[in-house]
Order: structure tokens, then C-alpha cells, then sequence
């Protein structure tokens, strides 16, 4: 069976959210009430990113300027990919932030190619941004996080997810496996809900249990 991973960008691969840093630098409004209505359930996690980015007003050369010194990736991401690549496993980034973000740490480490990404495209209309999500293709998922694990299942392939916040919560709990940033809100919902998982601080585990047959079975 093949074995494809799942990795969360902000807060994940990163130490922080960089879409956290944008809205607490530039937001207008309080955007933290839609944390709280995601939570709740009231909203879903594309309608929350979109919510909250509507009180943000800067374009994304500032953006990038404010983030700039900040975009560096948890120990053992680089070999993370590295085994990935020479094991011809599937690393795909799975975000609801900034895909341009994204991109730029991509290119800053040589990595463009070598990851796939799954997004929303951001759009700049004069000083307002705008999120385009990717089409659930099961009308059933939560949102497109728990969307791509369902589709790669159906595709016959063995699934980790790696996440850290609320939003990976759905597609942690369908993927055969997950891994959950220690101490993080994933880490606290998925002990909560007695789901299997590990609790990690680096991809050094990550890299052991990809080494080892039994996740590629």
C-alpha cells in the first residue's frame, strides 16, 4: 500500500502561524471571534480564514517583509523531505494560510518541485484579500483538509497526517495515522477524543517511523 503524508504548514512545519503574525500586526477588527465560532462549530475553517483576513488591509510585499526573518522550518523538515524524496513517498503541505507564503519558503530552501501543495489561492483585489478554496470532491468533508485524506484513501493509500490547530482536527481523525505538535490545540482535541496519535516537537520521529516497514505496509 502506498504511503503519502499530510503536513500542515503554520505552526507545524513552522514554530508559528505566520497568518497569526499577519492578523495580529494588520487586522483591524477582532478576528479572534472566529476562532471562536470554528471551534464551536458554527463555521467552517474556510469561511473562519476568510473572515478573518477581510479585517486585514496591506498588500503582500508587506506581508512577506513582516515574515521575512520568521520562515524557517522545525528541526528535521529538511530530512523529513529528504527521505520522502529518496523513498519516492508523497509529502504534500496541506494549508488553509498564505499559499504565496508557502511558495516563498518552497523557494528559499531549494524545495519547489519537490513538495506538493494543497491551498486556497489568495487573491489581492486593491487592499482587500480574498481566498479561493479548493472544491470538495466529497460533498460530505468537513472541509478540504479531511477532503484530501478521504481522497487519497479512496485512491488506496496509507495516510499520516501531521498537524498542530483545530483545522486539522477532521482530517487528523480520518487519516490511519496522525501526529500532533506537542502541547498544541491537535494534540489537547485528539486526547480528548481518544484518537490514536503521537505527540511530536520535531520530525525526527516522523523520519524514524517513515524508516521503519510497518507505516508502509
Amino acid at each position: 500500500m502506498n504511503l503519502v503524508i499530510l503536513i500542515d504548514f503554520d505552526g507545524t512545519i513552522l514554530y508559528f502561524d505566520t497568518s497569526v503574525v499577519i492578523l495580529q500586526k494588520f487586522a483591524k477588527e477582532d478576528w479572534k471571534i472566529f476562532d471562536d465560532q470554528l471551534e464551536r462549530g458554527e463555521i467552517s475553517l474556510e469561511e473562519c480564514i476568510q473572515k478573518q483576513f477581510s479585517t486585514v488591509r496591506v498588500g503582500k510585499t508587506r506581508m512577506l517583509n513582516e515574515l521575512e526573518s520568521l520562515i524557517s522550518a522545525r528541526p528535521g523538515f529538511e530530512k523529513l523531505v529528504h527521505e520522502c524524496i529518496v523513498d519516492q513517498i508523497p509529502l504534500v503541505i496541506v494549508s488553509a494560510g498564505l499559499d504565496f507564503v508557502i511558495e516563498h519558503f518552497l523557494k528559499l530552501n531549494g524545495w519547489q518541485g519537490s513538495l506538493k501543495v494543497q491551498a486556497p489561492k489568495v487573491r489581492f483585489i486593491g487592499d482587500k484579500v480574498k481566498f479561493t478554496f479548493p472544491e470538495l470532491l466529497d460533498k460530505t468533508s468537513v472541509d478540504f483538509k479531511q477532503d484530501l485524506v478521504r481522497q487519497y484513501k479512496k485512491q488506496g493509500s496509507r495516510v499520516i497526517y501531521i498537524g498542530d490547530g483545530m483545522g486539522d482536527l477532521h482530517a487528523a481523525q480520518d487519516s490511519d495515522f496522525a501526529f500532533a505538535i506537542k502541547g498544541s490545540k491537535l494534540a489537547e482535541l485528539l486526547k480528548k477524543s481518544k484518537i490514536l496519535h503521537e505527540e511530536i516537537a520535531d520530525f525526527q520521529r516522523v523520519v524514524e517511523a517513515i524508516k521503519g516497514s510497518t507505516l508502509q505496509k
